[in-house]
């Protein structure tokens, strides 16, 4: 999945507003307390729902332009990238791209159904994000 979209808020602010959200994950998983310099190669051990486990490892963070991260679990890797490019003072071009690696012949199955079936979802949540990141920066 991509999504591109170029947003009415300074490069700064949309990295802290990413990356706000990884360093509350750690604390709450880990009561850590990190910042944005500390996260290249990091990685943790997240609980899910349901008593599933993963490891998130950050990729790359390069303040203020690349976020970067991979969520591994038993049935699949997940690979998250946030790219930001400043195209004014107060205007952003934000691409995020996000894969995925089924593990086992079923599971790959399993996961294109349900990508057929909530991708669309997963887009709109993203572009939510993004334009509420937009609003946070306009009413500020």
């Amino acid at each position: 999945m991509e999504i591109q979209k170029t947003i009415l808020a300074a490069n700064d602010f949309v990295f802290d507003c990413i990356i706000e959200s990884g360093l509350a994950d750690i604390k709450q998983q880990t009561h850590e307390n990190l910042d944005a310099g500390s996260l290249s190669g990091y990685e943790y051990v997240k609980n899910f729902a349901s008593n599933q486990r993963g490891r998130i490892k950050f990729d790359e963070v390069t303040r203020p332009t690349i976020y970067a991260f991979s969520t591994y679990t038993n049935r699949a890797d997940f690979h998250t990238r946030w790219e930001l490019t400043a195209l004014e003072a107060e205007k952003t071009q934000v691409k995020i791209t996000e894969s995925q690696e089924s593990h086992g012949f079923f599971q790959k199955l399993n996961d294109m159904v349900v990508a057929l079936i909530l991708g669309r979802a997963k887009k709109k949540q993203m572009l939510a994000i993004l334009n509420e990141i937009e609003r946070l920066y306009i009413t500020r």
